[in-house]
């Protein structure tokens, strides 16, 4: 034991007093001679009740130790100990004099603290492991860039879509990335740029097309931490929209662009459309919207009549006015006079005493969009017709004139030139309301719709349902090819349902309705042989889906044209309906 040396100056209690640790000591016999502040306060018992006292009568969990090192001799290191609801580790030493063990010292250290700081720790490593385990478990691509561009972490999905090892692109900037042409461009550098979410497509060095979509992670200080990135590959989906290279897609998924070639003086924000054919229609309706005439919309249940005729009304000089729609439809014969023109009060059992205005009236200075005009019954055919002429109307049971100024829009998914030739329609209303026709085509003659219109219902109902679900390339196809006889509704349906019932984040074509993925019958030529076709509209039909079929099997209009054994052209004319 080594010589230790004693100054006068200083007081041995005071120094154990000072001590950070809890210093106990014992003499022969096991009575305590030394019980520090320290100990006081961790055993909590003062050093007045303790000194002069055995130890176990102090210490009954922890002075046995000591009484073992006493006997002993041996040196106990690391000794953990529980008191109360902490843990303490001691180191218990045999003091010596002159080779005689006369007593013995324990130092002790509360280290609750440094276990429940373990256990945080032990914590963030399995967070982190289930970070990990998720990211990589994604079957979108995501990377991670600090905010100086710099890669910090990419999952396996991203790898794969992008042709990359993680151990190529880890720690390096997205800029030099993008000058050695790992990328045509960065959608991380945009985020950084513009301090927004960004998306758009991009190229990698495999030529694949990737739509990337990027998110700024601010800090408590309000600047970008980290931007976290979303890839997706659609390469795949490039077969199925060919004349959507160009599209710009948005954050939360595919849309398609909206036209702005003949529609400058429209705002189409609410419909999705890529068509030629969408695009005479809105072009019909902006000179409809510039006029007081009656406009006619014509097209089968589903294909957004609604939609024009109030883009119509929003477009023309009374979008200040009232949109009132009429389901004619649904109103019975006996009371269709009344609803539409109102009626003076007591002209009929079960009127209000005050009377009421028809719906004429409720449209004065607006739009009145009758809908399913061909249901009106003959009798009130007249009446409507002499509003068409001179715009004075009677109410039921009234006798003063009274003038509106209203503009008709009506529709319906009748052939109402076969109606009114056969005497079940008013001839003389059919040509009042024929003025401006406006024939909305069906979905199965406007092809290039679809998949916008798939992406942006998927779009709806993901976020209505808080999901994030997709197609599969399959379905889509599938989705594609299928004739829709209930047009836009009936392709909103199906989406719909498939997010419902469906598991799985991917939705195949087996969670696709049977009527949509049967491939005999029905399901394919249903809609080539609709009320009122003839039969060169459906042969036309069936060559252009023949056509269609074989552009999206060989890859490209020349390679198909080489299979039907035709000319370019006539493929390029076929898909247009020509």
């Amino acid at each position: 034991m080594g010589m230790m040396i004693y100054s006068p100056d200083f007081d041995p209690g005071v120094l154990l007093g000072s001590v950070y640790n809890g210093v106990v000591a014992i003499k022969d016999g096991g009575v305590i001679v030394c019980f520090n502040e320290t100990a006081e306060r961790l055993f909590e018992v003062s050093s007045a009740d303790a000194l002069g006292r055995h130890v176990l009568d102090v210490l009954p969990k922890t002075g046995g130790k000591l009484l073992d090192c006493l006997r002993s001799g041996v040196t106990l290191k690391g000794e953990k100990l529980g008191w109360g609801e902490g843990t303490l580790i001691s180191n218990i030493s045999p003091v010596l004099q002159e080779g005689k063990i006369i007593g013995a010292v324990s130092v002790f250290q509360d280290i609750s603290d440094i276990e429940a700081v373990s256990r945080e720790l032990d914590l963030f490593k399995d967070m982190k492991k289930w970070l990990d385990t998720i990211i990589d478990s994604s079957y979108d691509g995501l990377w991670i860039c600090d905010n100086n561009g710099k890669v910090v972490r990419i999952n396996e999905a991203s790898e794969r879509i992008n042709g990359v090892r993680a151990a190529e692109v880890l720690g390096r900037y997205m800029q030099d990335l993008v000058k050695e042409g790992w990328f045509d461009k960065s959608v991380t550098l945009e985020v950084l740029r513009h301090k927004k979410t960004f998306t758009m497509i991009q190229h990698t060095r495999g030529a694949k097309r990737v739509l990337v979509t990027g998110n700024p992670i601010f800090g408590e200080d309000g600047r970008i931490t980290f931007v976290v990135t979303n890839d997706r590959d659609i390469t795949e989906l490039d077969q199925l929209r060919e004349e959507l290279k160009d599209v710009r897609s948005l954050a939360k998924g595919y849309v398609s662009t909206l036209s702005r070639l003949e529609m400058k003086e429209i705002d189409t924000s609410n419909l999705v459309f890529h068509s030629e054919a969408i695009k005479r229609v809105l072009d019909m309706a902006r000179r409809a919207s510039g006029v007081d005439s009656a406009v006619l919309l014509l097209g089968e249940s589903g294909v957004g009549k609604g939609a024009i005729a109030k883009l119509i009304h929003r477009h023309s000089d009374r979008t200040g006015g009232p949109f009132v729609r009429v389901d004619c439809a649904s109103i019975p014969e006996a009371l269709f006079e009344s609803e539409l023109f109102g009626y003076e009060k007591g002209a009929f059992t079960g009127a209000r005493m005050d009377g009421k205005a028809g719906q004429f009236e409720l449209a004065d200075k607006g739009t009145l969009f009758l809908d399913e005009i061909a249901e009106i019954p003959l009798a009130s055919q007249s009446k409507l017709l002499r509003f068409l002429e001179d715009h004075e109307f009677v109410r039921v049971g009234g006798g003063k004139v009274r003038y509106i100024n209203v503009k008709i829009i009506a529709a319906t998914n009748r052939d109402l030139e076969k109606m009114a030739a056969s005497g079940r329609f008013r001839k003389d209303l059919y040509y009042r309301l024929n003025v401006v026709p406006i024939r909305i085509p069906p979905l199965r003659e406007r092809r290039d719709d679809i998949v916008p219109l798939i992406y942006h219902f998927l779009n709806k109902f993901n976020r209505s349902g808080k999901k994030r679900k997709n197609f599969s390339s399959e379905a889509i196809e599938v989705l594609c090819h299928y004739s829709y006889s209930g047009n836009i509704r009936e392709l909103a349906n199906i989406i719909e349902r498939s997010i419902v019932v469906t598991e799985a984040d991917r939705i195949e074509v087996s969670d696709l309705p049977s009527s949509v993925t049967t491939t005999d019958g029905p399901a394919v030529y249903q809609g080539l042989l609709s009320d009122g076709v003839s039969l060169k509209d459906a042969t036309q039909r069936f060559e252009r889906l023949v056509v269609e079929t074989a552009v999206k099997k060989y890859g490209s209009q020349w390679a198909a044209a080489r299979v039907l054994d035709v000319d370019q052209s006539t493929i390029s004319r076929k898909m247009k309906g020509q």
